[in-house]
């Protein structure tokens, strides 16, 4: 039986486990969750997530969400994909950059995802100065961070692509739409580009489309 994935493709956190599943080779039956029509809020998609978030997995009956539980559960099924290294230490310096990303990136990223993207698609208004300055300064703040490790090494745990770049490159899904402040960040435009050209990126990329579009 495939392991169930319920996802809402546009959302970076949707992407980062479609993404990852697409690099590791994870076999998966996709559940479209559309966000644009309240599925996270239905009683039935609330008894596989109480958070009403996307994304959720169902391998079997276990039940997983917060997706970058979900990147190391799929890198222990593939354990020879090289995404999470067997290492201790190796292997903490790439969730580290995972529970960075939460705590870190992810909110200077979601400030301008809601402001750009999500206030157009749900015709909410136009995006709020001040908490788009707000975003640019903690995209500044967090960019340096990830910046100055991406001009040390080509990924951003070392020179190997690993699923600190899924976790923390997901969120660059929406970069051109969101317009993250990126001109003075020479190495996440490098990295970025990269991420760009590889086949999973784009295999999931072409997900992105919102329903009926």
């Amino acid at each position: 039986m495939a392991l169930k994935l319920y996802a809402f493709p546009p959302s970076p956190r949707s992407f980062k486990v479609l993404w990852a599943a697409h690099h590791i080779g994870i076999d998966y039956e996709l559940h479209l969750v559309d966000l644009t029509k309240g599925d996270q809020r239905k009683p039935e998609y609330a008894a596989l997530n109480p958070n009403a978030r996307a994304p959720v997995i169902d391998d079997g009956g276990y039940l997983l969400w917060e997706s970058n539980a979900i990147v190391e559960y799929f890198a222990s099924l593939k354990p020879q994909s090289g995404i999470l290294p067997q290492d201790p230490r190796a292997r903490l310096n790439v969730t580290k950059w995972m529970y960075w990303e939460s705590a870190h990136w992810d909110s200077a990223c979601a400030i301008f995802a809601f402001q750009r993207v999500v206030k157009r698609l749900f015709a909410m208004g136009d995006p709020d100065p001040v908490e788009v300055e707000r975003g640019n300064q903690l995209f500044e703040r967090a960019g340096k961070v990830l910046d100055s490790e991406l001009q040390k090494h080509r990924y951003v745990a070392g020179n190997e692509f690993t699923a600190a770049d899924l976790s923390v490159g997901a969120d660059m899904c929406i970069a051109e739409m969101a317009q993250f402040p990126m001109p003075s960040f020479a190495g996440i435009r490098r990295w970025y580009d990269g991420l760009q050209s590889l086949s999973s990126w784009r295999k999931t990329v072409a997900m992105q489309r919102p329903p009926g579009g």
